[in-house]
């Protein structure tokens, strides 16, 4: 690798693919600060948003470090007593489509995979076949799917592994040949969306760092696994690892922590805003110092259609080893109440081991673009030092809300996980309100801000084919009545999924809440069990605040496939940031979240009552929430989502069955099935046009028709044609004809399934325009008669 530019000692571009050299012209600077020394000779790091897990070289102690950067241990592994590289994964949300349990820790030690769960308890999770390493042996977890979300293995010889949840072990290629002086660690999968696929990139594959062989190895996407030897030179390659897209932090500030091992042994944090931008793609690092020993980013250029590498300096002095992002995907940990738990009200909150954030009756939850919840500075955040959890935990839940993002989407069985949220943004901020105790919650609110009103819900579904458009059905939405503000109790929000009150996607329309109870079956072994995508029942809100608005939904069945168009109405006038509604009154002043989040326009208040959820005392929830914006312009709907975890105070009642979640709702509304659609009906000069559609699955012959109309106005019937054929031609008087003497042939007369038809009945006279002066009905066989007047 050639150093090509010197920009300074801190900022070098580097670039190297197979094929033409490309610079980025592009600098990073990178700011981290050493956070703890507690750990001797730190080797392998995991992080979440609430976990801080560093491993020990020289021993076989895996430690636990809270935000004062105090250690203690996590976990004792079984060891070879003597130094060995361990490195960790801790298994995410995605990984349940695997088989795995969200928040297990897995650690390599020579060609043995351990597991260690919440209490850290450790146990053999699974053995390497033809790894003989006992050192430098890597591994991390797929969170897009192109493995199966599986745990992937890398051997220092070259042994690359895919492992399911149940532990069962699949060799998928092996990088260079049996006794090549090369050293295989730190893996990472990298998203589908970082350059194009094979053969013009590497695009979703597993990249593989090669310490001794300074480059960058890839393994193909299933079910070939092609080998690319060499992909990038690096010099001492370690490491590599995806900048998540939203970023996550630890102790509120940080997203990615770097061991090093012998210089200083310091565990280094790098800030979250070093990384801002930069999601999805790569950070690269290198263990030793050296001519072009740097840490990088690597990133696809669209321009130069090539990969490129940008000095993300200064890199840390001394011998780097393991790092991690963290991993939003992780689930905070659910802490359960003691039966003697003694509430304290406090204006300050102090998170236990499992660093769930407790805020008082006022603290605000600030959602990032992406949803990610971070206290607002109203909450003083006090870290004590963190204690080994262990089974009997005595956390004290007071007014509850934990940090929480959603895995959505991912790629799994279920097609339902794999629907992007394109308007997460306009979720601000989220809110409980408690008792007086400061501890009892009363109320969960949900703060929105767009530059359009938030849609309350369907009012009008409606199916459109070549017959025209046809109401299926109304259902009330509370409208506003004062303006630019209003407050509405047990708000109408039209109509129900099965009603086909959704999105293109089959979402809810209305603004709703997902409960899943995480310590009763299945919230206890699929934290999303209670979500839309997993079937759960979303719950509308009992109040709302400030601005909103109705929406029309329409089955289009003139395209194939058929899409649902959902179209708001206009905006109402613009409220900002007042929630108010009409004051004084009792739900006035009704305060916004401090700071006050960002403002376009409209902002708008959903509050539940607790009470209305039905959540058990003592008992650990995920409220997963659903919102859609007021202009529905994007493919597959503007749909936004977040969750919080909520603990509820008090002593679990004694066990009792699970209900079993709901049945999957209806994804998209569907006309009467099996049925003649009745469409347009035209009234003009001497012709009554009906347009209809057939809808009942098979093909349908017109056999007979019926019609009444006003003889003193249109005079005779002279004609009645079925699209361009003529199938009664008797002129009729009388003002009535009933008849299956039809004329035309049986193909002539016969609407296949799914096509149109229009059938025109002209008279003598110019015709009356008020359909009440008619009746009429058409026969068909095999369906039978349908009334097609008035």
């Amino acid at each position: 690798m050639k150093k090509r530019t010197k920009i300074s000692l801190r900022t070098k571009i580097y670039l190297a693919i197979v094929g033409p050299l490309a610079l980025t012209g592009i600098l990073y600077a990178s700011n981290p600060v050493p956070f703890t020394s507690q750990v001797p000779f730190p080797t392998g790091v995991a992080a979440s948003p609430d976990l801080f897990l560093v491993s020990e070289y020289c021993s076989e102690k895996i430690d636990k470090v809270d935000c004062n950067a105090n250690a203690s241990t996590f976990a004792t592994m079984p060891g070879f007593g003597s130094c060995r590289e361990k490195y960790m994964a801790v298994a995410p949300l995605q990984s349940v489509a695997s088989g795995f349990t969200p928040r297990d820790v897995y650690v390599t030690e020579g060609a043995l995979v351990f597991k260690v769960d919440g209490v850290g308890t450790v146990t053999l999770f699974a053995s390497l076949p033809g790894c003989f390493a006992s050192d430098h042996n890597g591994l991390t977890f797929d969170h897009f799917g192109t493995y199966g979300f599986d745990l992937i293995v890398t051997c220092r010889e070259g042994n690359v592994f895919r492992i399911n949840g149940a532990g069962t072990v699949t060799h998928i290629a092996s990088i260079y040949p049996p006794g090549a002086p090369n050293t295989a660690e730190g893996p990472a999968v990298v998203p589908p969306t970082l350059g194009p696929p094979a053969p013009l990139g590497h695009a979703g594959e597993i990249w593989i760092a090669d310490e001794i062989g300074n480059a960058v190895h890839t393994v193909g996407l299933p079910p070939t696994y092609t080998v690319t030897n060499n992909f990038l030179s690096h010099p001492t390659a370690e490491g590599l690892y995806v900048i998540p897209d939203p970023l996550c932090t630890f102790c509120q500030s940080f997203s990615f922590g770097l061991a090093e091992q012998q210089q200083f042994q310091f565990v280094w944090l790098y800030p979250r805003t070093d990384f801002l931008g930069l999601g999805g793609n790569v950070i690269l690092t290198s263990e030793s110092n050296g001519d072009f020993a740097d840490t990088v980013v690597v990133s696809f250029d669209t321009t130069s259609m090539q990969y490129v590498k940008t000095s993300f300096a200064p890199r840390v002095p001394g011998v780097n080893e393991g790092a991690s992002f963290v991993d939003c995907g992780v689930p905070t940990a659910t802490p359960t109440t003691t039966p003697t738990a003694t509430f304290t009200p406090t204006a300050t909150f102090t998170p236990t081991s499992t660093a769930t954030f407790t805020p008082t009756s006022t603290a605000t939850f600030t959602p990032t673009p992406t949803a990610t919840f971070t206290p607002t500075p109203t909450a003083t955040f006090t870290p004590t030092p963190t204690p080994t959890v262990t089974p009997t935990p005595t956390f004290t839940p007071c007014g509850a809300l934990g940090s929480c993002t959603p895995p959505y989407p991912f790629t799994s069985g279920n097609p339902r996980t794999s629907i992007a949220f394109n308007e997460s943004t306009v979720l601000r901020a989220f809110r409980v309100s408690t008792t007086a105790d400061g501890c009892t919650p009363t109320t969960l609110q949900l703060f929105y801000n767009d530059e359009h009103a938030l849609t309350l819900g369907v009012r009008q579904t409606q199916t459109k084919t070549c017959a025209g458009t046809t109401v299926n059905g109304l259902f009330p939405v509370s409208p506003m009545v004062n303006h630019p503000a209003d407050h509405v109790n047990n708000p109408m929000t039209g109509a129900t999924e099965a009603q086909g009150g959704v999105d293109p996607s089959g979402r809810p329309m209305a603004p709703v809440v997902f409960v899943t109870d995480l310590d009763t079956f299945p919230g206890s072994s699929n934290p999303l069990a209670g979500d839309w995508q997993f079937g759960g029942t979303g719950i509308a809100p009992d109040q709302v605040f400030g601005t909103w608005k109705a929406a029309v939904s329409t089955l289009d069945k003139t395209v194939t496939p058929n899409v649902v168009v959902v179209t708001p109405d206009a905006d109402p006038a613009s409220n900002t940031w007042n929630l108010d509604g009409v004051c004084p009154g009792p739900d006035c002043p009704d305060p916004v979240p401090t700071p006050t989040p960002a403002n376009q326009g409209y902002g708008a208040e959903c509050r539940w009552n607790i009470t209305s959820l039905n959540l058990l005392p003592g008992h650990h929830y995920r409220l997963y929430f659903i919102v859609h914006d007021g202009d529905q312009n994007k493919t597959g709907g503007d749909s936004g989502q977040a969750c919080v975890f909520l603990t509820m105070p008090g002593s679990p009642p004694p066990a009792s069955p699970t209900p079993t979640a709901s049945p999957t709702p209806t994804a998209t509304p569907t006309a009467t099935p099996g049925t003649i659609v009745v469409g347009t009906k035209t009234l003009s000069g001497k012709n009554v046009k009906v347009l209809f559609s057939n809808d009942t699955g098979a093909s349908q012959e017109l056999t007979g028709l019926s019609i009444t109309w006003p003889q003193g106005t249109n005079g005779n019937l002279t004609k009645i044609t079925l699209g361009a054929t003529t199938i009664f031609s008797t002129s009729t008087g009388g003002g009535t004809l009933t008849t299956s003497s039809l004329l035309g042939t049986t193909a002539q007369r016969t609407i296949a399934a799914g096509a149109c038809g229009t059938v025109t009945f002209s008279f003598a006279n110019n015709v009356s325009t008020n359909a009440a002066n008619y009746t009429g009905s058409l026969t068909f066989s095999p369906f039978g008669p349908v009334t097609i007047l008035p």
